[in-house]
């Protein structure tokens, strides 16, 4: 069910693989709106501070600054936004690290396809409700 446009969630993806942003994309569209896609961790915080998406799902894992890193910043620049974690590694460790580190929640990547919309979904409702 594709939810009205204004009700629709805006999310930010940030992966260092285009076709990981790509698949994701394909999966929240059209019950998200999917306001950027970016590559970079320190360049999706800027943009987020200016586009203010709901949530923002950030791969672990990425070059320049990973995701934990991603947000902590988050936390300070927007924290506003939810950010999910999105990772091949489902290890409880790496799971504390970040929700430690400020993460609404960690979504696995193969269980991405059944799971991250019905997360986005409560985190959005979530916030609908406290306002």
């Amino acid at each position: 069910m594709t939810a009205a446009p204004q009700d629709r969630p805006r999310i930010m993806l940030v992966d260092d693989h285009p076709g990981v942003l790509r698949a994701i994309s394909r999966l929240l569209d059209p019950d998200c709106e999917i306001v950027a896609s970016m590559d970079d961790g320190a360049r999706a915080i800027e943009s987020a501070v200016r586009l203010k998406p709901d949530v923002m799902v950030v791969d672990l894992s990425m070059p320049d600054m990973d995701g934990l890193e991603v947000c902590r910043r988050m936390q300070k620049a927007a924290p506003e936004t939810d950010v999910i974690i999105l990772t091949a590694y489902e290890d409880e460790q790496v799971q504390a690290a970040a929700i430690q580190a400020g993460a609404a929640s960690f979504v696995a990547k193969h269980a991405a396809s059944s799971t991250l919309l019905g997360v986005i979904q409560r985190l959005v409702e979530k916030k609908r409700v406290r306002t």
